[in-house]
C-alpha cells in the first residue's frame, strides 16, 4: 500500500565521528551543516525528552554483520578540522541527513529512515501486529516525539515515526532551503544490498508499506558508457534489482549475482544494509564533472537500457560507508 501521507523527514547516517562526516559533506560542497533540528530536545544532552530502549532488540548498526568493516585510510594532504561541529544534521540537495555519533558502533552507515506520519499510534500499532519490535520510544512530558520500529530483518533499515511537521520546523528547513549555493539534488531514494531479493521483497509486501515496481536485471556489461568516468571501471558483473515506493522515497533493494561489483563489495564490508543515496540531477555530466575534480571518483557509471544514466561515487570512507548515487533527472 503505497503510504500517500507519510512525508520523509530524514535519513539517519550514523557514524563514530560526526565531525569529520559534517566536515567532509561541507568541504566537498556536497552538503551544508543546518543542524540542531528545530524541535523539542536539546541536541547535545537529550534535553527533557526521556527515552525508552528495548534492551531486547539487537544493536543498531550500519549493517547486519557479520561483514567486513571497511578500512578507513586517510586522504594524504587531507586537513584536519580545526574546529567543533555543535550541531549533527546536513542537507545534501534536499534531503535532511540526520548524523548520529556513536564510537562503539560496529558498522557505520544508514540505521533509520523517518517518517511523519499523521497518526504515529496507529502507524505503529499496523507493524507491531505484523510482528516488529519497537525498539525506542522518544516522548516529552504526554507528546510521543518518535517511535523506532525494527523493519530491519531484510535489508537493515528501521522506520521511525514522527507526528507530522511543526510549523517551527517547516520554517527551519524552508529557510535552509533557500540557502543560493545549496546543491540542485533532488532525493530520490536508498540502494540496499541483500542477499535475497526474494525474500527481501516478500517481507516488505507483509508489512504492507510498499509499493513495488517491476524487478531489473542488471548485466554491467550492457551499459551504454556516458562521459562521466574518472577511470576505467571493471562492467563484469550481474545484478537483480527492484525498486519499491514507501511514501515519497525509493527503496531500492540490490541482490548482487556475478562478478565484484560495488554491490557485492558492500555486502562484503557491512552484510546488508544501505549502499548508497540517490538523487536526481539536472546535469549529470555538469555534476560528475564537479565531484571529480573535488576528488571523489567515480565507481559505476552508465546508461541502462531501461532507465536514466547514472554515476556512483566513492565516498565511502569519509562519510560512514555510504556511496553516492547521482542520476539524470529526466
Amino acid at each position: 500500500m503505497l503510504k500517500k501521507d507519510w512525508q520523509l523527514h530524514h535519513v539517519c547516517l550514523v557514524v563514530r565521528n560526526w565531525n569529520n562526516a559534517l566536515d567532509y559533506y561541507q568541504s566537498t560542497r556536497m552538503g551544508l551543516s543546518v543542524g540542531p533540528q528545530a524541535m523539542y530536545m536539546d541536541y547535545r544532552h537529550g534535553g527533557p525528552a526521556d527515552i525508552y530502549a528495548n534492551d531486547k532488540v539487537p544493536r543498531v548498526s550500519g549493517g547486519s554483520g557479520p561483514g567486513k568493516p571497511l578500512k578507513v585510510e586517510s586522504k594524504q594532504g587531507r586537513r584536519e578540522n580545526n574546529y567543533k561541529f555543535m550541531d549533527k544534521d546536513c542537507l545534501v540537495g534536499d534531503l535532511l541527513l540526520e548524523i548520529g555519533e556513536n564510537q562503539g558502533i560496529p558498522l557505520e552507515g544508514i540505521t533509520h529512515v523517518c517518517f511523519n506520519v499523521p497518526d504515529i499510534y496507529a502507524e505503529t500499532d499496523k507493524l507491531l501486529k505484523k510482528g516488529c519490535d519497537l525498539m525506542w520510544s522518544i516522548t516529552q512530558g504526554d507528546n510521543l516525539l518518535e517511535n523506532h520500529i525494527d523493519t530491519r530483518k531484510y535489508g537493515n533499515v528501521d522506520i521511525s515515526f514522527r507526528p507530522p511537521v511543526l510549523k517551527l520546523e517547516r520554517a527551519w528547513l524552508d529557510h535552509h532551503l533557500s540557502y543560493p549555493y545549496l546543491k540542485d539534488w533532488k532525493f530520490h531514494g536508498i540502494g540496499i544490498g541483500v542477499r535475497d531479493l526474494d525474500k527481501a521483497v516478500e517481507y516488505y509486501e507483509m508489512l504492507d508499506i510498499i509499493d513495488f515496481q517491476n524487478e531489473t536485471d542488471l548485466d554491467g556489461n550492457s551499459l551504454d558508457s556516458i562521459n562521466v568516468s574518472s577511470e576505467t571501471i571493471d562492467l563484469n558483473f550481474k545484478t537483480r534489482a527492484i525498486v519499491g515506493k514507501i511514501g515519497p522515497m525509493a527503496f531500492e533493494f540490490i541482490q548482487p549475482l556475478e562478478g565484484n561489483s560495488v554491490y557485492q563489495e558492500s555486502l562484503d564490508s557491512r552484510g546488508e544494509g544501505v549502499a548508497d543515496l540517490a538523487f536526481t540531477v539536472e546535469d549529470l555530466e555538469k555534476e560528475a564533472a564537479t565531484m571529480i575534480y573535488r576528488g571523489i571518483p567515480v565507481v559505476l557509471s552508465g546508461k541502462p537500457k531501461n532507465g536514466p544514466a547514472f554515476a556512483r561515487f566513492d565516498t565511502r570512507k569519509n562519510s560512514g560507508n555510504i556511496m553516492i548515487r547521482l542520476i539524470q533527472r529526466e
